[in-house]
């Protein structure tokens, strides 16, 4: 009898995992979308019209630049009076008025990019689709054909979370196209797990508070650089931006006050702070990378902050190639 029930349990638990073993559901025939990002001299677009001039033309052409990042606009909040309260609208969006097939005739690829506010991020409303929808509206409209979508944001902890399930959102819904997702991460971010990308900008410039009277240069500093550097770890695939831009800030009491333009520098009471992107600063910065991320097994990319002809025209063609070498 024993012996009988012994059987009969041995028989029972071969067909347990008989069935177990039919039931097994066969690997997808369908192979995961994997974003390929290529090497490149790459440069920002940060204005609101797009009509670069014959100077960044020429700039780009010289120094092989096949990238362009062009911020298409901003998602921010505002109170719409349909009885639904506060929304996340789209605000700063850029007008093309240079043809941006000139870019693809020469092979240079534009890279949308949107500014994601922490107010529209606080609003936990679904932005993933809408900020898609209209990156696609603005594409077709001027002919663009793009590879990938950067998000760009300056979250907090508060809103770290709501900004990383965007990131998987848009990611999901950029693979299902066939394209990618990448976003800029700042210094104090590389302490910790990066979203959900297929690749980070490593954002290079306002390394200090720019408000803080007692800072030499907010734009960059490579010791502030070199300080962050020290717990920085990243997995993900990263690539640098490095700035090009200065301005002038205004400070009373060491209150500070704000940015101002050249023509205001005589119509202010208090202290001025002129800074700049200093190219010693930049190749300093550049060296404390290549000490600090020396495990980095993948060609990266160097960034321009930003296309601007008055501000580039400051540096030397040597220069410039050095800050794109790798």
């Amino acid at each position: 009898m024993k012996k009988t029930m012994k059987q009969a349990m041995t028989g029972f638990l071969s067909l347990c995992l008989l069935s177990l073993i039919g039931c097994k559901r066969m690997p997808s025939s369908e192979t995961p979308f994997v974003f390929k990002h290529e090497q490149a001299n790459a440069v920002y677009h940060w204005k609101t019209t797009f009509n670069p001039n014959a100077y960044e033309m020429e700039f780009m052409k010289n120094h092989k630049v096949k990238r362009v990042y062009v911020k298409f606009f901003d998602v921010s909040t505002d109170n719409l009076y349909d009885g639904k309260g506060e929304q996340p609208v789209p605000i700063a969006t850029t007008i093309f008025k240079n043809s941006p097939e000139v870019f693809a005739q020469n092979g240079i690829e534009i890279v949308p990019v949107v500014f994601v506010t922490v107010e529209a991020l606080r609003l936990r409303k679904p932005l993933g689709e809408r900020i898609l929808k209209r990156v696609d509206d603005m594409c077709r409209a001027n002919k663009i054909e793009y590879k990938e979508i950067q998000l760009d944001c300056d979250w907090t902890k508060e809103t770290k979370d709501l900004f990383y399930r965007l990131c998987q959102e848009e990611r999901r819904l950029l693979h299902k196209k066939g394209k990618g997702l990448s976003a800029t991460i700042r210094l104090h971010q590389l302490r910790d797990t990066l979203p959900d990308i297929d690749y980070g900008v490593l954002m290079l410039y306002n390394t200090e508070s720019l408000q803080n009277p007692k800072v030499k240069n907010s734009i960059l500093s490579s010791e502030a650089v070199k300080e962050y550097m020290r717990k920085a770890t990243s997995d993900k695939h990263l690539d640098f931006a490095y700035p090009t831009y200065e301005w002038t800030l205004w400070f009373r009491d060491n209150k500070f006050m704000g940015i101002i333009s050249p023509d205001e520098n005589k119509k202010v009471e208090g202290d001025l702070r002129h800074e700049q992107s200093d190219y010693n600063e930049i190749i300093a910065t550049k060296r404390i990378l290549r000490n600090e991320l020396k495990d980095i097994n993948y060609p990266s990319s160097n960034i321009i902050y930003h296309l601007d002809s008055v501000n580039l025209s400051k540096y030397s063609y040597d220069e410039i190639e050095n800050i794109y070498r790798r």
